[in-house]
């Protein structure tokens, strides 16, 4: 139900700010390019020439399915795409495998940030680069921040909305990761104000 209710809002998000959000985002990848958290693939109709191949780990099944459409798109287009079924914090991949790295409305549902953004690092190579697409906590004592902070309480929110944390300070996780953040910038992106502040651009270790 999660998987539908999600494709119903992505694919309305690509009318909006969010399809152009996410070619700008994506306009820093290049070469292999790593995806955490595929869904149902809407990025990969963004994809800049500059990325030649795509490794894409998604552990939902029907998540898995419902790229399956975008997946084949994407490889008819010429970039190669492996699809696998993995969870961020354990990549199965090399390290300095890979040339850029996505993270786009993940980090907030994952286990563990910090083991997910330690996995990137080791498998991103030492000039590669990060792009960020992640809904953030609004500015502390904002009323936004308090509305997110409150529908936290027991745990409403993750549970509507697949494990999301809404409250997630993604700039701090990723200064800890050791990732330079001085050229993401924080926005209104979305009209949900829980998860409308989010973090954009692209990182580097």
């Amino acid at each position: 139900m999660f998987t539908r209710l999600y494709q119903v809002i992505a694919d309305a998000g690509e009318h909006s700010d969010l399809g152009p959000t996410r070619s700008q985002v994506l306009a820093g990848a290049h070469g292999r390019l790593l995806i955490v958290g595929l869904g149902p693939g809407h990025d990969l109709d963004h994809l800049p020439p500059a990325v030649t191949s795509v490794v894409a780990v998604e552990p939902s099944a029907s998540m898995r399915h419902a790229s399956l459409g975008r997946v084949e798109a994407a490889r008819a287009r010429g970039v190669e795409v492996e699809l696998i079924d993995a969870v961020g914090e354990a990549l199965p991949l090399p390290d300095d495998s890979v040339d850029s790295v996505l993270f786009a409305y993940v980090l907030c549902s994952v286990d563990s940030v910090e083991q997910v953004l330690a996995e990137a690092r080791r498998v991103l190579h030492p000039q590669g680069s990060v792009c960020v697409l992640e809904h953030v906590r609004a500015e502390p004592g904002s009323w936004t921040e308090r509305l997110q902070r409150a529908v936290s309480v027991g745990g409403i929110w993750p549970r509507l909305a697949g494990g999301c944390r809404c409250t997630q300070d993604t700039r701090a996780a990723l200064v800890g990761a050791g990732f330079h953040v001085e050229s993401l910038e924080a926005r209104r992106l979305l009209n949900v104000p829980v998860v409308n502040w989010t973090l954009i651009g692209t990182s580097r270790p």
